[in-house]
């Protein structure tokens, strides 16, 4: 019989009868009762401590023992028994401590109830005893792994240290670190670097590492490899740092044993930390590419090309002054020049070109010369925010230095992406999705007319967006091309309707134009998923209008009109961009009935009186409200009210900002 199936109950002064009873009853509630029947005290005292009993029940009519005296024997021998009185009694002030339940005798069943149910609470507390057991054996355990740890470690909480093993104190010169700031430890060029790491551990719990120097109390500059974890101290939150000693095992501290530089993954990961933190330096980074690497791998063995990197290493260390070097290829060695603009990284480069074109290597008794092709990139605040990106941006700079010739360094810059195919448009959503560069603005529109309201436009917008890359627009457009791709505009709606209905909640009458691709048009699943998406953010489908280019249209017209339909049995509304700039003309728009229409003015465009009436004029045809843009003075807003167009926006008004929060208020 299986433990789980039976209950060990001791009957203190049971007549036969109540003890059959108890018996049956559990029987019938699946489970096995093995009982002892007892009447004295010593009795108790004998059996308590002979075998592990779940519940005692207690006879207050037939019993000579007083409960307290039972209760007594209880504490006495320190068991954890569930102690039921049976008989009558306040059940909310019992006569001892120890009694857990008072139970009327002549309910036998609610009194097997009862047992049952304190076995299970007394099998929890067993468990939680053996628990809090095994936990404080374990810490003990672990008290004696940190002190006889041989790797430096330290426990800091609020930038405090409350726990520091002896070879993290011997490492900074001291007996004692506890109740030490960490960052008197740290010299003060690296104090602000390792600050941000700790408030990134805080947020993300990921591992870090990173290269700082300390401060040795006699005044050396150490500088060490650590390691941040997330971990727990004496049952409080805290980061662990971990020292990784450099004579130690170069290669798992990320070092490259023959230039004494970061390996590849080391300095990628110190070059995306510090363009997280330092993009706004005017800082450089430098890539050298040894010249015609291939063909002195083949005239030499592996060891001459590994002294040959090393004495370049030399060189670069001599000429070009950084803040982290790193070897990121077998014949290419990168280096981070902080607070050095790429001028003068230019000037540092073509001087290390003439120092390894005049070097001569003696290898094995054969002189040997070199060249080197030096790609720099300067960092600054437009800085695509990917270490993975710059270093491919200036591994094709380096090869066209190369390809020109050689022995030369230049500044490169990254080249504009091309969008000329359907597989390089979805290759870069789903890029800019999964690194979660995308994001929303929200633009105000201010209205001139009788709408209810107040009105946003959300539009897709992607970070730290740099001269070179896809616009967000244009990426919307090109993802056309394959109609079947509407993961982009399911992402826009989920997000947009989230925010919109965050804002809703604080009881604001907000309505959002949300601007998609003309691919929902062929999902003939959109509306309905669109429906439940409503629902999930408990928004009005009124509350919600969706807005298409109007080339889009033209060019799908037949499933544009289904759509719109669709769209106006769901409650929604149907809005048009770039209006009047489709090359069909726009008099299909006539079957769509847009709810509202947006010219298609640019920003530089300057639109006289004649063209914004001939917009409303067209707008009224259609029975739309208009949306005139790029709004900058109050002269151009003074113009727009005479001409009656419904709604406005542009600098004048406000910038698209990444969230709701304009007050409407105040635009007089």
């Amino acid at each position: 019989m299986s433990n789980d199936t039976a209950i060990n109950i001791l009957l203190f002064c049971l007549a036969d009868n109540d003890a059959e009873q108890i018996i049956a009853c559990c029987r019938r509630a699946g489970r096995v009762a093995h009982t002892q029947s007892i009447e004295t005290g010593e009795k108790l005292a004998e059996v308590i401590v002979e075998k592990q009993w779940d519940v005692l029940i207690f006879d207050a009519e037939r019993s000579q023992l007083d409960v307290q005296r039972c209760g007594h024997i209880l504490r006495k021998h320190q068991v954890d028994i569930s102690l039921i009185f049976m008989g009558e009694g306040d059940p909310l002030n019992p006569p001892d401590p120890a009694i857990t339940d008072i139970i009327s005798k002549y309910d036998i069943p609610q009194l097997v109830g009862a047992a049952l149910r304190e076995q299970r609470s007394q099998a929890l507390r067993r468990q939680l005893k053996q628990r809090e057991i095994d936990l404080k054996e374990a810490e003990g355990r672990n008290e004696l792994l940190l002190a006889d740890h041989l790797d430096p470690l330290a426990y800091i909480t609020d930038g405090m240290i409350i726990y520091a093993n002896a070879p993290f104190c011997e490492h900074m010169g001291n007996e004692d670190l506890e109740g030490f700031p960490i960052v008197d430890l740290i010299t003060n060029k690296d104090q602000d670097r390792f600050k941000n790491a700790l408030k990134k551990q805080q947020l993300n719990k990921d591992q870090q590492q990173l290269e700082i120097s300390f401060a040795h109390s006699d005044g050396r500059e150490i500088k060490t490899l650590i390691t941040c974890n997330s971990a727990n101290y004496d049952g409080e939150a805290c980061i662990q740092l971990s020292l990784n000693n450099n004579d130690s095992n170069n290669q798992l501290n990320g070092l490259d044993l023959s230039t004494q530089m970061s390996n590849k993954y080391r300095f990628q990961e110190v070059l995306q930390e510090f363009i997280e933190n330092e993009r706004n330096s005017d800082s450089s980074l430098i890539l050298l590419s040894l010249d015609r690497f291939s063909r002195l791998r083949q005239s030499s063995s592996l060891l001459d090309v590994e002294k040959i990197l090393e004495a370049i290493s030399v060189h670069v260390r001599e000429v070009m002054p950084a803040q982290f070097y790193g070897r990121v290829a077998d014949d290419m060695i990168a280096a981070i020049c902080h607070h050095v603009g790429s001028d003068a990284a230019l000037e540092m480069g073509l001087e290390l070109c003439r120092a390894i074109e005049n070097d001569i290597f003696e290898i094995k008794k054969k002189s040997l010369q070199c060249t080197a092709s030096i790609a720099i990139m300067p960092i600054n605040h437009l800085t695509p925010p990917r270490a993975s990106l710059l270093l491919d941006t200036l591994f094709h700079g380096a090869e066209k230095i190369y390809l020109a010739g050689g022995n030369n360094a230049e500044i490169c810059h990254r080249e504009r992406q091309q969008l000329s195919t359907v597989e390089a448009a979805t290759s870069l959503a789903s890029e800019a999705l999964n690194q979660g560069r995308l994001t929303l603005l929200f633009q105000p529109m201010i209205n001139l007319g009788n709408a209810d309201g107040d009105h946003y436009e959300a539009s897709l917008d992607i970070k730290d967006w740099v001269e070179g890359e896809v616009t967000a627009g244009e990426l919307l457009r090109v993802i056309e091309q394959e109609p079947d791709n509407n993961k982009l505009d399911h992402w826009i709606v989920v997000e947009a309707t989230k925010q919109l209905a965050k804002e809703r909640q604080t009881g604001q009458d907000l309505k959002l134009i949300i601007n998609l691709s003309g691919n929902v048009f062929h999902d003939p699943e959109f509306c309905s998923w669109l429906s439940v998406a409503f629902k999930a953010a408990g928004l009005p489908p009124s509350s919600v209008i969706l807005q298409f280019n109007e080339e889009s249209i033209a060019n799908a017209l037949k499933p544009a009109l289904n759509f719109a339909q669709q769209l106006q049995k769901l409650g929604s509304a149907l809005s048009v961009r770039n209006f009047g700039r489709a090359q069909k003309g726009n008099k299909f728009l006539s079957h769509i009935q847009p709810h509202l229409v947006k010219p298609g003015f640019r920003k530089t465009d300057t639109p006289s009186d004649e063209q914004i009436k001939d917009i409303v004029a067209q707008a009224k045809v259609l029975k739309s409200r208009v949306l005139i843009p790029n709004v900058g003075s109050a002269a151009t807003l003074a113009m727009l009210w005479q001409l009656g167009p419904d709604f406005i926006q542009g600098s004048y008004v406000n910038e698209p900002m990444p969230s709701m929060n304009y007050e409407f208020a105040s635009f007089n």
